[in-house]
């Protein structure tokens, strides 16, 4: 028999599970759920999608994990993924455990269960789970490009086999939010890629009976169906896709609202799989103490490529010997190195195959793998690369910008966007694409006919490929086709 098919390791029940399963609630799961809803329709490729691409960005960049943009064109499409990082703390596993829901929409609703009752479901595990240590590394991803079929997630499976990446298992949240009576309410689907239940299913059934109590759900195997873990089995990974019992009567609906979901159902869903995330990932229970967060990274904050460079930490532990630090160079993360003594000076060095800025930050643990926070972030610039910027801002006949390359290197595809809020009857978005920047040369981007009256609030934005976006802000006053009074 196929051994994935069989029975896996029974987990016991933990009292550190019990405790996130606790905190998982509905104003936490709310809080995340509105402010992505927020945003409205987030078709792939629009503003609204990728707006809410950087507010998930900002959140996960706030709970202290290491977080990135996975820009991508695949279809006919451009937009990116979002992927936070929990490092975990076996240095002889490289296995990776992934939650992970779609933040895109269709055009004509705010996807509230289609799927930002997923995303919310990864965001409230992100904020749960920094808190603990774990054994393997977690990773933590929003995938917009769904609603194109799974254009993300295709992307991100084919860099991540690319990379020889061992993820030994995958969860999605896809539409866990909808249910209209008690019996719907205490049940969830979850699909597999074949029809007799796979080991990870199996896992989620064992935790949904040690945790009945906690959670309250009925597993019910599915089968294989189409959602963004379906590149993932393409592609020889397992997974499984967890799904609302009650299908949506709003689905690809303007009535897929908040309003119709079902919040504490939500949450019992979410608690199944953010607690199948922390038994896979081997929560580490200990009442040890972990190290102080180390200092900010000293060294260089510029350099070229291909030249190594030395960087500097330390920090304390109250109740450990021994201290090992993991490096974060903004794109790889070192293995764990030590052990060194508390309060010693520990540099190591590091070198760079492309221009760009590079974020640098530290993480520390003890010998008994408990994990500090990470560092504040030391920031260096490796020569070649194109730094963006946004100049003044004048009105006129229209909006002017000028966007400017002050780096060392040339600033590809830069598409930039001009959006007016106020009384605009003609004119609230422009947007164009600036195929080369090269250092130096500032052109300008401007909108064209504008038609309203009164105070408008003007926003700028810009991005160019391997860059983070910007934006510039001012206020000025629309008198038919002139903005004047712009400051």
């Amino acid at each position: 028999m196929d051994s994935l098919l069989q029975e896996p390791m029974r987990h016991s029940k933990n009292d550190d599970i019990l405790t996130i399963i606790s905190n998982i609630n509905e104003p936490i799961y709310f809080s995340y759920l509105e402010n992505i809803t927020a945003f409205g329709p987030r078709v792939t490729g629009t503003t609204s999608c990728y707006n809410a691409g950087t507010y998930l960005y900002e959140e996960f960049q706030s709970m202290g994990l290491a977080v990135r943009y996975q820009n991508w064109n695949n279809g006919g499409y451009q937009d990116r993924n979002i992927e936070a990082t929990l490092p975990g703390v076996d240095e002889t596993s490289d296995e990776l455990y992934l939650i992970f829901g779609h933040f895109d929409t269709v055009a004509n609703c705010e996807g509230a269960d289609d799927d930002a009752s997923g995303v919310a479901a990864v965001l409230t595990a992100a904020y749960l789970l920094r808190q603990y240590t774990f054994n393997h590394t977690i990773r933590f991803v929003a995938f917009s490009g769904e609603e194109q079929w799974m254009l993300g997630s295709y992307t991100y499976v084919e860099e991540a086999v690319q990379n020889g990446d061992n993820i030994a298992a995958v969860l999605n949240d896809d539409m866990i939010g909808y249910a209209l009576t008690q019996d719907q309410g205490s049940k969830i689907k979850v699909y597999d890629r074949t029809t007799t239940p796979r080991w990870v299913t199996n896992c989620t059934i064992n935790i949904s009976q040690q945790y009945a109590d906690e959670i309250g759900l009925l597993v019910i195997p599915s089968g294989p169906t189409a959602s963004d873990q379906l590149p993932f089995w393409d592609a020889g990974f397992e997974g499984i896709f967890y799904h609302e019992f009650k299908f949506n009567d709003y689905y690809h609906e303007p009535g897929d609202t908040i309003a119709h979901m079902n919040l504490t159902y939500a949450v019992k869903c979410s608690r199944l799989s953010i607690a199948t995330l922390a038994a896979l990932a081997e929560i580490v229970s200990s009442s040890n103490t972990p190290p102080e967060t180390p200092d900010t990274p000293t060294g260089p904050a510029q350099g070229d490529i291909g030249i190594e460079y030395s960087f500097t930490t330390q920090t304390t532990d109250q109740d450990s010997t021994e201290i090992f630090y993991l490096w974060f160079w903004g794109n790889e993360m070192s293995e764990w190195m030590g052990p060194y003594e508390p309060g010693e000076p520990i540099s190591t060095v590091h070198s760079w195959d492309y221009p760009g800025t590079y974020e640098i930050k530290v993480m520390a643990k003890d010998s008994e793998d408990a994990t500090s926070d990470w560092s504040e972030s030391l920031m260096i610039q490796i020569a070649g690369a194109p730094l963006l910027g946004i100049g003044d801002i004048t009105g006129g006949f229209g909006v002017h910008a000028g966007i400017t390359n002050t780096g060392t290197g040339d600033a590809i595809n830069v598409q930039w966007t001009i959006t007016l809020s106020g009384l605009v009857l003609l004119g609230k978005q422009t947007e164009g694409t600036f195929p080369k920047i090269i250092p130096g040369f500032t052109p300008t981007a401007q909108t064209g006919l504008l038609i309203g009256l009164g105070p408008v609030s003007i926003t700028v934005r810009a991005v160019a490929d391997g860059l983070n976006p910007i934006e510039k802000q001012a206020t000025g006053f629309l008198l038919g086709p002139f903005v004047i009074r712009v400051k």
